[in-house]
């Protein structure tokens, strides 16, 4: 191994699609195959070496393809996976030595720095001309930075990506006015007590023809010179300082390239520095963006809105915001996803602040809207947000506490406040959290906030017995606002009881076509299935233009009162047309053949939770 390298390197794809070119010639007209002679044939054996195992009857420049993609496919090729291939046998020791691309990754940390750097000059001379990804963790002393970049800078021409994170800014000074023409990715970090680093504008002569990554960490992006607009993807973290928004303008505006923004910053910091000259601006457009991505350590506050809004984004398909900064620790507090329709998903955030993230063009196009344990403020904020949300179907309330909602908007038992009115909301998805304090005691007033008079879907979850009650009594004073209601979901409401509101559902929900009834008493519902039950006759049947029932995770679910709902329904000529049943139906054979002779029956899961889309799904 420390003898001279005297073999031409193996010509592999790895080898022929990277390695450099002589000015003017082209890689594009270079063939793998048309680079053998034509007298070379694939089953050729390598006669200096012949052991009689199928190993031997691969050709050279297969085997060393084969190595070439198991050294690629190392996520930190460090020196041991090549130190397997020398000592495994002479012939892939050859291979090895000849293959430059087996030689083109460099990991150099403070662990193995030491070993590593003694070999570095013969590592680079077997690489030959093959381009090189070079990552320095330099956490070691500045005489030993020194050494390795007076390694490394005479094969600037070579670097391919380069990384760097360094406690010792004067690692940069080294890259000032360095030609790296092959450079496509760039990472420059900065940890020390200085919080930030200004590069100097020097720095790879401003001229990087082929960069398309860059990630800044503690460096200050108003003195970075390169060519940002040629980006595909940008990242910029920590504490640097930015440009005033007229250079951020010039810096980015209207890049034809960018479509991925990363942001893990301060964002009162960002937007003092792209405010300090106290003009009002448009927002920079960025038309190739496609996914966004901002990290933050406060939460979804007003500052990180307008961070965002910073930015016009037409043709934007994900916006993510997270809290954390580690891969195991992020939380996920909105997301915004244009397909397959628009769809916006907030955790634990103010209402008002995760919808101002998004543009009007934006809003207006929302057609899913869920709020998991949402906070509600500024009531007439609220309104106006919503009215433009012009596309809106479906709105999914998940853990919402109706008792806090309401005093968080200010409003008092009795108060009648302005209406947000949702004209194009088909589907409210309600699912109330069972906590310490009051819940869902005061959900028909929070119902009552929103006018949806094309409300088609309703789906109850979590109700307590007097939640139920009142909910019901709210909807039993307002039938005529709600004529297009024709679904309704009860779910995870085990312990509900027979009572008057629950007698007088088919008067409160008359045009019901859906009814599903997951963990709850389905009895309950059944016996007001059947005329004779209530004692209507076909004229007053209960619930006339029901045509799908879906009962599940009720074993007390009672098979002769299902029976005597579809025998008397078919009798007075409305029958139900669809059953959706969970596995307990099928324990009475003879019941269940009885059942799927006379309704078409589709098995489905006994879960603890619907679908937000289950109204779809019985469609």
């Amino acid at each position: 191994m420390d003898g001279k390298d005297s073999s031409s390197p193996a010509l592999t794809p790895f080898y022929l699609s990277n390695s450099l070119q002589e000015a003017g010639v082209s890689s594009s007209n270079q063939d793998y195959f048309a680079a053998w002679p034509c007298n070379h044939s694939i089953s050729e054996l390598d006669h200096n070496e012949t052991l009689g195992t199928p190993i031997d009857n691969i050709p050279n420049e297969v085997l060393s393809h084969i190595v070439e993609t198991a050294y690629f496919s190392e996520e930190l090729p460090y020196d041991n996976f090549r130190s397997v291939m020398l000592k495994t046998s002479s012939r892939l020791r050859r291979i090895t030595l000849s293959t430059p691309s087996l030689w083109s990754k460099y990991h150099l940390t403070q662990g193995n720095i030491c070993d590593y750097l003694p070999n570095l000059p013969r590592y680079l001379q077997r690489s030959r001309d093959y381009p090189l990804d070079i990552h320095l963790s330099c956490f070691w002393s500045l005489p030993t930075t020194e050494h390795v970049m007076d390694l490394l800078l005479p094969h600037s021409r070579r670097w391919q990506h380069l990384s760097i994170a360094t406690p010792n800014g004067a690692i940069f000074h080294s890259l000032e006015n360095v030609s790296a023409p092959l450079l496509k990715t760039v990472s420059l970090s900065h940890f020390s007590s200085e919080r930030r680093l200004s590069l100097e504008s020097t720095i790879f002569g401003g001229n990087l023809p082929k960069l398309s990554q860059l990630l800044l960490r503690n460096i200050s992006l108003n003195r970075v010179s390169l060519p940002l607009r040629n980006l595909t993807k940008l990242e910029v973290r920590g504490y640097g300082a930015w440009p005033d928004f007229a250079g951020l303008h010039e810096m980015l505006s209207n890049s034809e390239t960018l479509e991925e923004l990363v942001l893990h910053v301060k964002p009162a910091f960002v937007l003092e520095d792209l405010h300090r000259s106290g003009n009002n601006q448009a927002p920079i457009t960025l038309p190739a963006l496609r996914t966004f991505t901002v990290l933050t350590s406060e939460w979804l506050t007003d500052d990180v809105a307008r961070l965002v809004r910073t930015f016009a984004t037409p043709n934007l398909e994900s916006l993510v915001i997270q809290e954390g900064c580690g891969p195991d620790s992020l939380y996920e507090i909105l997301r915004y996803s244009a397909s397959p329709s628009p769809l916006v998903r907030a955790k634990h955030a103010d209402v008002g602040a995760a919808l101002r993230c998004l543009e009007p063009e934006k809003l207006e196009k929302v057609h899913t809207l869920e709020l998991t344990r949402a906070a509600w403020k500024d009531l007439a904020n609220l309104s106006q947000s919503f009215e433009r949300m012009l596309s809106l179907e479906k709105l999914a309330l998940l853990e919402l506490n109706p008792f806090t909602a309401l005093q968080d908007l200010g409003i008092a038992a009795g108060d009648t406040p302005t209406l947000i009115s949702i004209p194009s909301l088909r589907t409210l998805d309600i699912d109330v959290i069972r906590d310490f304090r009051p819940a869902d005691a005061d959900l028909a007033q929070f119902i009552r906030l929103f006018s949806l008079p094309s409300l088609s879907s309703l789906i109850l979850r979590h109700l307590s017995q007097h939640g139920f009650e009142k909910t019901v009594e709210s909807f039993a004073g307002h039938v005529d606002e709600y004529s297009e209601l024709t679904a309704l979901t009860v779910t995870g409401t085990p312990g509900l009881q027979q009572s008057a509101q629950a007698h007088s559902l088919p008067l409160v929900f008359p045009h019901l076509k859906t009814l599903s009834l997951l963990h709850v008493p389905s009895n309950l519902f059944l016996s007001q299935l059947a005329p004779s039950n209530m004692g209507y006759g076909a004229a007053g049947l209960p619930w006339p233009d029901l045509e799908s029932l879906m009962v599940s995770g009720d074993p007390n679910a009672s098979k002769p009162l299902l029976h005597k709902v579809i025998a008397e329904r078919k009798a007075v000529g409305r029958p139900l047309k669809t059953l959706f049943l969970d596995s307990s139906f099928q324990a009475n054979t003879d019941s269940w053949e009885w059942i799927r002779e006379r309704v078409d029956v589709v098995e489905v899961p006994s879960v603890n939770r619907v679908d937000f889309c289950v109204d779809d799904v019985l469609r």
